[in-house]
């Protein structure tokens, strides 16, 4: 195989990897306290998956963490503390580090157009003498 199609299949089973993590994380915050039958397998399928130390299947909890190059014990113990939390509060969480996120960007943006002026208005300075 060249290099370049094992790069794209290395690809592909990271963004599968990080898929079935995601489905996972969905399943255990929607169907827990669910009480339909099927919900609750959802849940206890989730839950099972994420808990197992196994490493037999490729898609495992275990080879998607390091196929993710993250630390399975991070992972369970944010994945169940997000389900602990409940919708509103797990939301807020994840609203409250995406508008932190945003504003380190704009101020990071903010403090590189200051040096940039700053700088053009040392250069023109610099011509005028």
């Amino acid at each position: 195989m060249n290099a370049s199609r094992k790069s794209h299949f290395t690809n592909a089973k990271r963004h599968l990897a990080a898929g079935i993590l995601a489905q996972a994380r969905r399943d255990l915050r929607r169907f827990h306290g669910a009480t339909r039958r099927v919900e609750r397998e959802l849940y206890r399928d989730a839950h099972d998956w994420v808990v197992s130390e196994s490493c037999r299947w490729p898609f495992s909890f275990r080879n998607v963490c390091e196929l993710l190059n993250l630390s399975p014990e991070n992972v369970r113990a944010e994945v169940f503390r997000d389900v602990s939390l409940g919708a509103f509060h797990y939301w807020s969480r994840r609203f409250g580090t995406a508008f932190r996120q945003t504003h380190l960007s704009l101020r990071q943006a903010a403090v590189s157009v200051r040096s940039r002026d700053a700088a053009e208005i040392a250069t023109l300075a610099h011509g005028l003498r």
